[in-house]
Order: structure tokens, then sequence, then C-alpha cells
């Protein structure tokens, strides 16, 4: 039987043959070990002197490289994020994370939409469950909400939220805020790099809770004002009876 694929359907296969492509490549040549802290340390001074000579590629490759590895879940982006620190600088570091870092889950996000919302339910169905029920309940709060308390893995968030009816748009711009205090506190952890050996020297247990205020903050204040309108209601229907 001769089967013929639509315009769309190539496309998918194009695209799901690269992202096995890719993983397999990472799986097998264990790209992870060269993205490590230990890794960055001893490369420090190499590439600081090829930011220096030349800025505006570094940049760019830099930009190229976390977004390859955040829209395809290759583990690293701890590293990466310090090293935008550490090679670039506080601001330039926290620019060049913070759009690389939210183009690359949104390209993960529209994959999941559009390429592997079958693949994502079968593997990950309960954790997905419990994301499409908060959304459907507190809507782009909830997404700012987990962007900031790391309950469920950025990588895995990004797959969930694909099979939400969030918008592009908003996934961008909500994800973007939600991930920048932390991105602003590990960029600045990587501008002193000589002081750390692993997460635990850059997240103190205030820090942590401070992000769990800051996360939960919306959604306490989106019920408070839920009540309050519920309370007017009830009370103003008291008062016509």
């Amino acid at each position: 039987m001769d089967m013929k694929w639509s315009k769309g359907q190539r496309i998918r296969a194009v695209v799901l043959g690269l992202v096995v492509v890719v993983v397999f490549g990472v799986t097998v040549y264990d790209v992870e070990q060269y993205v490590s802290i230990a890794m960055l340390k001893q490369k420090k001074e190499l590439l600081q002197q090829f930011v220096e000579a030349s800025p505006g590629e570094a940049a760019l490759l830099f930009f190229l490289l976390y977004f390859a590895f955040t829209s395809l879940s290759i583990p690293g982006s701890l590293v990466l994020t310090l090293s935008g620190g550490a090679l670039f600088g506080l601001v330039p570091g926290v620019v060049l994370v913070s759009f690389a870092s939210t183009a690359g889950a949104t390209v993960a996000f529209l994959m999941s939409r559009f390429l592997l919302r079958s693949f994502v339910m079968e593997n990950f169905g309960d954790r997905i469950r419990v994301v499409m029920e908060g959304f459907e309940s507190e809507g782009a709060f909830y997404l700012f909400s987990l962007r900031l308390i790391p309950i469920i893995p950025f990588s895995l968030l990004n797959l969930a939220m694909g099979v939400t009816k969030i918008k592009p748009v908003a996934f961008f711009f909500v994800s973007q805020l939600g991930m920048l205090p932390a991105t602003i506190v590990f960029v600045d952890a990587g501008t002193k790099l000589a002081k750390i050996n692993g997460p635990k020297d850059i997240l103190s247990a205030q820090m942590m809770l401070s992000f769990v205020a800051i996360g939960v903050m919306p959604l306490v204040t989106k019920r408070a004002i839920h009540y309050m309108r519920q309370r007017k209601f009830h009370r103003k229907l008291d008062e016509e009876t």
C-alpha cells in the first residue's frame, strides 16, 4: 500500500529525526561530562581570551549553545548559566541567559504541542495531568509559580505546558519573568566561579525559601481576590433578598 505523507507530516518526521540524532549523540558521547563546573574552571582562562578577542562572536555562540541545550532538554544548563557570569559578567550574562533559555524553552514547548504530544502524554502522563489541572485552575499564575519553585524540572515543564491551552506568547513572557530571579542568582554566582564546587555553594536554604515565597505569592493573591469577590457577591445577594 502506497502511503503519501503530507508536507506537515514530512516536516514532523525530519524534526523528530534530528531530535533523535542529537539525543543519541549526546548519550553516546556523554556530552554532560564536558559541561561541568570542574571543566568550566579548567577552561575559563582560554574561554575568557576568546571572549575578549571576539566578544560579539563569543556572545552569539554562547546564545546558540544555550538555546540548543534548552530546546533539546540536554543536561548542563546550570553550568552554562554559571558560564554566562564567568565569561560575560553579570548584566550581559543575565541578558544572554534569560533570552536564550526562554527562547529554547519556547521551542521545546512548541515541539511538545505540535510534534511530541502523544509521546509526552504516554511517558509523563501522571505528572502532565497535574500540570494541566493546575493550569486550568490558576492559568498563567501557575506557570509563573512553577518557574520560581522547581517542583517539576524545567525541561519537563516545557513539555508539559505544550499540552495545555496556554498561548506561546504568554508562555514566553511568563517563563522569562518567572526564571529571571534564579537566572540573576546563578549568573552572579558565575562571576565568583572560584568559590563554587556545586549547587549547594550557590543556593542557601534562606534563598530557596525566598523563591518559594515569591512563587506562591501570585497564587495566594489570586485566591484572596477571588474570595473577596465571592464574599461581595454573596453579601449583595443577601441585601437584595
